[in-house]
């Protein structure tokens, strides 16, 4: 009994561990304001975002990491791109928008025979000023 629960458990741990790092929402970029900033920003106002990187699997030198936005209608269109090696541990990037809303970003990072992996959404709320 007590060996059926425990390899019930490992199982468990490994499907968790296997599904975190599927190619959606893949550990490879991460995307998060940066130290010290909320996700929330008043019209105007300047959001710095950071992407972590974990390219420990990676087998390819230099990537691409595209920066899409999701525009309103629902499409994913390319904000940014950005050029990194395997080094590298963050990116970043700066946005400004100039009306209310919540705005959706998203990372896609690949290289010559390594990827697409796409990245969890971040959503970043700019507000009216006081």
């Amino acid at each position: 009994m007590k060996k059926t629960i425990f390899t019930t458990v490992i199982a468990t741990v490994i499907a968790i561990t296997l599904a975190a790092c599927s190619s959606s929402g893949a550990k490879q970029i991460v995307l998060r304001p940066a130290t010290g900033e909320t996700d929330t920003y008043t019209v105007g106002q300047r959001a710095n975002i950071v992407g972590e990187l974990d390219l420990t699997d990676a087998t390819v030198e230099s990537f691409d990491i595209v920066i899409e936005e999701l525009v309103p209608g629902g499409s994913w269109t390319q904000f940014r791109k950005i050029t990194a090696s395997k080094g590298s541990s963050s990116v970043g990037f700066a946005l400004v928008k100039q009306e209310t809303g919540d705005f959706q970003y998203r990372a896609i990072i690949s290289g010559e025979k390594y990827g697409p992996f796409t990245s969890a959404v971040l959503t970043v709320k700019y507000k009216a000023k006081n």
